[in-house]
Formats: structure tokens, sequence, C-alpha cells
């Protein structure tokens, strides 16, 4: 069966199970005296449902937070329409929490939420903060939707945990491809030591040694480090090693897998003649930062990223007129170019409350039954969203950005793509290696 019929068909269930109270009529016929109905109980949902959403309005991630929280808003408005218009009884309300960029705080903000009964959460948004609370989840059979968690440590088969977003088991070769497509044969890594630096660090690494490469150090830096001169120390030392070694400067690059902490690195980095002579790659973590276009307030970063040409991935979504929506209300509302998360972050709404609508109760395990199925048949924002068996998203394939001087303006474009099936970059006109 074709998905737009079974969409078709799932709009209809969605509508009728609101109870519009649609009927069919006959020929007129006579009236009879019929005794008054005695009132049924209530049942399915009515008034609103609570659904909760932790994102990151401070710390590292406060841009990546600001875009998602915004996509929320804009689909709850829409969502809240669409119900008003099709006769339903009930609405939805985000009940919104800042989880800081900090597991600690993101797992106190989600016991708050299931303490106020809530038993849907969008978010959080950082693979570590997803791992601080998947056992209290699981133990009060809550689901939580996670729109921008890449982890591949937390791709587990029948947990609470959604992900819309592409995983680092995908992303690992996207930007290993990068690299070597790029000349590159020698990387440095340097990664947040948690779980989604660990992995994307061995995912990055394990494909770029299967295409020949080298990794010449692995370097790892903790989460709450506040000064990198020791890290970038490090990976100085790492980058003469190899040149000392033979290994000419052009096939040397530096793999940095963080999240803003990048604009510190970029700015103590500048000040090293090597480093600033050596190709440099980014991910999800640091793709669209404003901070690196920005060569009022952070002239040093943003020039070190000009100069290395610095290249970052993000999982490609097409252009489907929703997107254009979510896009054009978040350049209005914020006034920039939104970050691609926001965009999973709005189809998860949508989603939610279609599962919610087929249940017809405020039942999580039972949403969580369906959800799979509901995703399957949606193309939203984000695209066509297929969940493996893991609840993650099964396939994607990574455009790459980087920061690209414009006139007298830095901003970032989009410079090639990686396609998953074939496992190949296409570099786009005038940005080929």
């Amino acid at each position: 069966m074709k998905k737009e019929i079974v969409a078709a068909l799932l709009l209809l269930v969605f509508i009728v199970g609101f109870g519009a109270g649609y009927v069919v009529r006959g020929p007129r016929a006579a009236p009879q005296e019929t005794p008054s109905p005695t009132p049924a109980p209530q049942v399915g949902l009515s008034g609103e449902v609570l659904i909760g959403a932790l994102e990151d309005l401070s710390g590292f991630l406060t841009t990546y937070g600001e875009d998602i929280k915004t996509a929320y808003e804009i689909a709850e408005e829409d969502v809240n329409a669409f119900l008003e218009k099709a006769g339903a009884s009930w609405r939805i309300r985000i009940i919104h929490e800042d989880s800081a960029s900090t597991p600690e705080i993101a797992l106190e903000k989600f016991e708050s939420l299931v303490g106020k009964g809530i038993k849907i959460v969008l978010g959080p948004m950082m693979s570590p903060a997803c791992a601080s609370i998947r056992s209290y989840a699981e133990a009060h059979d809550v689901i939580f939707i996670s729109p921008s968690s890449t982890a591949v440590e937390l791709s587990i088969p029948g947990d609470n945990l959604f992900r819309f977003c592409a995983i680092d088991d995908l992303q690992g070769p996207a930007i290993a491809s990068a690299i070597f497509s790029s000349g590159i044969t020698h990387i440095v890594s340097c990664y947040v030591d948690n779980d989604w630096g660990a992995g994307l660090d061995k995912s990055v690494s394990d494909k770029f040694i299967s295409l020949g490469g080298t990794v010449i150090e692995h370097i790892a830096f903790d989460p709450n480090t506040i000064e990198f001169t020791p890290t970038v120390d490090r990976i100085d030392s790492a980058v003469k090693s190899a040149l000392n070694s033979g290994v000419p400067k052009e096939k040397i690059g530096v793999l940095l897998v963080c999240y803003r902490q990048v604009t510190d690195i970029f700015g103590i980095a500048s000040e090293y003649p090597d480093l600033a002579s050596v190709r440099w790659f980014g991910t999800d973590g640091t793709v669209m930062l404003p901070d690196l276009v920005d060569l009022e307030e952070h002239p040093k970063a943003t020039e070190f990223a000009l100069k290395t040409n610095f290249t970052s991935t993000m999982f490609k979504v097409p252009m489907t007129r929703a997107y254009k929506h979510v896009h054009d209300e978040i350049v209005k509302r914020l006034g920039r170019e939104p970050t691609i998360y926001a965009y999973d972050a709005y189809d998860s709404v949508w989603i939610v409350t279609l599962a919610l609508s087929i249940v017809n109760e405020y039942d999580a395990m039972k949403v969580k039954e369906i959800l799979p199925k509901v995703a399957d048949i949606y193309i939203g924002a984000s695209g066509d969203i297929v969940l493996n068996e893991n609840g993650d998203l099964a396939i994607a394939d990574y455009s790459l950005w980087r920061p690209v001087r414009t006139d007298d303006t830095v901003e970032w474009k989009e410079v090639g793509v990686y396609y998953a099936t074939l496992d190949e970059i296409e570099w786009s006109e005038g940005f080929a290696p």
C-alpha cells in the first residue's frame, strides 16, 4: 500500500477519533417520542493534554536549544489550530524546562515534569542527558523523544527513547568520507569525553581507517573544561609529530567533536602556525554555530574557521512545504537561520499528537507501541521518518557545511552532500577539494 494512501487512512482515523459527531442521514422520518438518553461517562481525551519539553536554553547548546524550543512552539500552535478545526475536545500544552546542557539538571527537570503527571517528554537534547534519565523513564512508563541525541550507545531495542535525528553510526562514515575525500590521510581526533564524543570518535576513526587513513592520536577533554590551552597544545604536538615524520601538511587534518567549546578552541589555536596550516573538520555539534560567522564578536575564531576551511556535518532534510514553513517562522521569530534539529523537533509534536488521537487516551505505553508506525507514514519538516528497531532514524544523508566569506560578511554554506546509499561525497561546484 502506498504511503500516501496509508496517510489518508490515518487522517481518517485521526478525525473519527475526535468524535466529531457527523451523521449520515437518510430520508426524513416522522418524529417519534424517544426517552431522554442517560449521559454516557466521559471517555477519551479532553481539555489540556500536557507534554513536557527539555531544551538547553543555557550552556554550550543554547543556540540549538533556542531553535528547538521555537520549533516546539510553532508546532504547538499549528497542532492546536488543526485540532480546533477538526472539532476535537482537547488541545496540547507544552511545559518547557531548561536542561542547561548538563545531564544532572536534565534529570532534575525530567523528574519535575513526571511529578506533574506528564508521561510524554520532548527532549532532552544531549546524549549524556538522555542516558541520565533513561532508567527513571523506564521505571515510570514515560516516553521521551530527543531531537538531537546521536550517541550510538543509546541505540537500545525496546527502551522508551525515540530519536528522529540521524545517529552517529550514520554520521561517522559521513565525516570520515568527507575528510578522506578532501585528500587528508592523517587525522588528529579531539573530542569531548562523554558518550556522544567518544562514540563519534570511534565511528569516524573506524571508517577513516577502513578507507586507508591513519589516526595520529585520540585526544579527549573533560566536558567541564573551561581552559583549553593544554588541549590545543596536545593537538599541536600531534600535528608537529606528523609533520616531522614526513607527512605533508596538506595531508593532515584535525577532527574536533565538541559543542560551543569550538569558539574558545579556535581562538587559542589561531596563535599556533601549524594548526592554522592544516584542515579542520567538525560535526553536528558545531555546524551552523553563529560564533563562527561573527567577525565582530568572535574575529579570531571566525578567521580561523575560514583559514582552515572548517567543514561540519549535519543530516540532510528535503525542502518540503513543512520545512519552508518552519524555516520561515523561526527566521521571523529569532532573526537567524535555524539549526537543523529544529525540523525534527517540529515533527515530533505532530507525530505525538497523531499517536495520541489514535490511542484516544493519555497512555504513554500505548503511544509507544504505535508511534513508529505513525512516524513511518508521516512526511513533515524533516522529510520521511523511518525508525529502526531501536526507535532511531534508520538512514540519512548528510550535508557538509562551512563558514564562507561573502563580500564583507561570513555565512554558513552547504558545500557538499554525503549520500549514504552510495557511500560517497558529492562536492558542490566551486568547493571540490
